[in-house]
């Protein structure tokens, strides 16, 4: 037991280091500084030592046999939005030959594995507890998700709407775009979370409530920040404002969002 409560520990700290490093490239620009490069030099090194000792503890607890294979579905859904991996690939270009990239390596987990070795090796609790944590992933993603995008509602309504200079339009976008790229980063998370819960089989009847999230998911179109336009066509919610208790569990701030959503998709014309 005391095994498994460790490795719970372990992919929660894993996954939440990754995740803060890849923001952290993502952030910065192409023209970025020599102590923002040692910086960086020096977060990849202590995100290195974690996974290394990350992986010898996990090697004695999981106790993989040489004949393990492995998931080639594995990376095909990323923890960060591609346009903004590609933004940290032009920072990547610029730096010396032999920089590693440990916050894009593949950790062990039971859904690595490849189909069918789970059970061989008899990795089931394992495979259990990861599923918890991959559905407190989910959880928290759309719960980001569903705040950002209705912040993004509320600044459209009470910012771009209201601005009266070119000053405060430009600040006001600059929000707008900020809310746009939390929601992505949340999407991301969703889809990296639910594809691991995918490939490892477990919670077949969780699974089939969740959904993609595409593009038009993400925007507020025109008669949601305009409720004078004539012929409202966004009739219906993107699935995830709508799954369990999304309208209940959320906070004060989270509330007078979602709220705002709502009055803009339902105003009438």
């Amino acid at each position: 037991m005391s095994d498994m409560i460790y490795h719970t520990r372990l992919i929660r700290l894993q996954s939440i280091f990754r995740m803060l490093l890849r923001r952290h490239v993502a952030s910065l620009s192409t023209g970025c500084s020599v102590a923002q490069k040692n910086d960086l030099l020096d977060r990849r090194r202590k995100l290195e030592a974690r996974i290394s000792a990350y992986e010898h503890r996990i090697s004695v607890i999981m106790k993989l046999d040489d004949e393990t294979l492995w998931s080639t579905d594995v990376g095909q859904h990323r923890e960060i939005d591609p346009e903004q991996d590609n933004m940290s690939d032009d920072v990547l270009a610029r730096y010396p030959d032999g920089w590693f990239t440990p916050e894009k390596e593949n950790i062990t987990l039971p859904s690595a594995l490849a189909p069918g070795e789970i059970d061989r090796q008899s990795l089931e609790a394992f495979a259990m507890i990861e599923a918890e944590l991959r559905k407190g992933q989910i959880t928290d993603a759309l719960e980001g998700l569903r705040l950002a995008l209705g912040e993004k509602s509320l600044c459209f309504r009470a910012e771009v709407r209201n601005a009266n200079s070119q000053r405060t339009t430009l600040r006001a976008w600059d929000r707008v775009h900020k809310f746009d790229a939390d929601a992505r980063r949340c999407r991301s998370t969703y889809r990296y979370a639910r594809s691991a819960l995918q490939r490892l089989h477990i919670e077949a009847e969780y699974l089939d409530t969740l959904q993609d999230i595409t593009d038009d998911d993400m925007k507020v179109a025109g008669d949601l920040t305009d409720e004078r336009r004539f012929g409202q066509r966004s009739d219906t919610l993107p699935w995830f404002w709508r799954i369990g208790n999304a309208d209940e569990s959320d906070g004060p701030r989270m509330q007078e969002c979602t709220s705002d959503y709502f009055n803009l998709l339902y105003a009438a014309p």
